[in-house]
């Protein structure tokens, strides 16, 4: 049987990374290794998501050094570089974009082991973004290509991909969404925190202890004020950080429900049952549009621009007067009217990419 071995981090990489192990898994005729990474003290995975795929306890973890970022990645590299050597895969997959997915990718140039890129071709064309040069870094070394959606493929073709390398396979997270849906069911997600079926709006923030005192939490606090006015407020919260909406300086109103971030399947039941998704991270941009929960992006680009194109998402920047009328409009209309014959589910993201990508891999390996 031919090794492949899988790698990745963070909540992007191992949603893409756990259903293509679980269908090179019971193809049976490959054996997938996952490697992930992991800080001190952190699980590399989330339990419920291991268990959904099978790798609760199937997966080697390299832990994430302290130090300066570049410290950070070459000792991923050096990891990668052991793992790889050791085991001798007959091809490496790099899931995602973050710093575990480009040392595999790194390591495994560097050794001669042919290398697939998965979610390939995204680009939001920012480079300061570290996920975007880790993403066309990736790529460039890349010798087979598995795109999510047509912006992949002809962003890879117009950068001088050969397009026998590029397979429209679909995207993997929605395999993650739908099995954790299936798995979990979570109709009562809404009532175990008090909250009413498509009567509250979702927030989520990438807040970090530099918003503390900046613009950005000013910014954050206003909107939420602004919204709670009108609606309940659901703003799920990394452990830590409570105390960058909870603090003196910020007169939180009763109709704010702030909650530890809960577990993938509790998040996506919520995300569901919610009025719309306002956020500030690209991460949920998928999930919304095939749930069909309107999502307002407090960024000016996407990586993901099929969400934008038919899907539930729309940017709004910073600017605060933009995003406070696009919040009024969709509170004020029928949730989706704004979208109503255009909100469509992309091609191919239907849960059943993991599926052909291990069929596209039987042909061409």
């Amino acid at each position: 049987m031919k090794k492949l071995l899988l790698a990745g981090g963070g909540r992007e990489g191992t949603f893409l990374l756990a259903p293509l192990y679980d269908a090179l898994k019971k193809n049976g005729s490959y054996t997938p290794l996952a490697v992930l990474s992991a800080g001190t003290g952190k699980a590399p995975i989330d339990q419920e998501l291991a268990g959904c795929f099978g790798l609760e306890n199937s997966f080697r973890t390299i832990g994430l050094c302290g130090g300066t970022p570049i410290e950070t990645l070459a000792s991923m590299m050096t990891g990668m570089e052991m793992i790889i050597g050791s085991e001798q895969p007959h091809l490496v997959l790099a899931c995602g974009s973050d710093d575990a997915a480009l040392a595999a990718a790194l390591a495994a140039s560097r050794l001669s082991v042919p290398l697939a890129a998965t979610d390939s071709g995204l680009r939001n064309h920012v480079r300061t973004d570290t996920r975007e040069i880790n993403r066309v870094l990736i790529d460039s070394i890349a010798d087979l290509h598995f795109v999510s959606e047509h912006s992949g493929e002809y962003n890879l073709i117009n950068e001088g991909v050969p397009d026998e390398k590029v397979f429209f396979a679909g995207n993997l997270l929605i395999d993650s969404l739908a099995a954790l849906m299936q798995q979990s069911g979570r109709t009562d997600a809404p009532a175990r925190h008090g909250l009413q079926t498509k009567h509250y709006v979702m927030v989520m923030l990438g807040l970090s202890a530099n918003s503390r005192h900046g613009e950005q939490l000013a910014l954050a606090q206003r909107l939420l004020k602004a919204i709670s006015a009108k609606t309940t407020v659901l703003l799920p919260l990394a452990p830590g950080y409570g105390d960058l909406i909870e603090n003196p300086g910020f007169d939180r109103p009763e109709a704010i429900r702030i909650i530890d971030m809960p577990g993938p399947g509790e998040l996506l039941a919520l995300l569901r049952d919610s009025q719309m998704l306002l956020t500030d991270d690209g991460e949920l941009q998928a999930e919304s549009t095939v749930m069909d929960v309107p999502c307002l992006t407090m960024r000016d680009r996407t990586y993901r621009p099929s969400t934008l194109e038919i899907g539930t998402n729309v940017l709004v920047g910073e600017d605060e007067a933009e995003i406070l009328a696009g919040i009024e409009d969709l509170l004020r209309h029928d949730p989706h009217g704004h979208r109503r014959g255009r909100s469509k589910i992309p091609e191919k993201w239907d849960g059943a990419a993991a599926a052909r990508i291990v069929a596209l891999l039987d042909r061409v390996l």
